[in-house]
């Protein structure tokens, strides 16, 4: 069956994913950056202190998800501007 051009049926309309996973609130920018800078400096804490490479890792990797995360709101912010 073939779909006409045009607009599509009324009704309810799934929106895309990036719809789902982009950060629109200021409190997901202020998360980013606080679980970023937590992270990233819990992490050289970690390190230096000699703490064991699995928790080193995983708070880096809280780390890097805030930072994404705070990415993700300036270029939604961006977007929507």
């Amino acid at each position: 069956m073939t779909h006409s051009a045009g607009p599509p049926p009324p009704g309810r309309r799934r929106p895309n994913l990036w719809h789902w996973l982009s950060p629109r609130g200021s409190r997901a920018f202020v998360l980013g950056v606080s679980m970023a800078v937590g992270g990233l400096a819990g992490g050289v804490r970690a390190a230096v202190a000699g703490e064991g490479i699995w928790t080193v890792v995983g708070v880096f990797g809280v780390g890097v998800a805030g930072v994404v995360l705070a990415v993700a709101w300036i270029v939604t912010y961006a977007r929507e501007r």
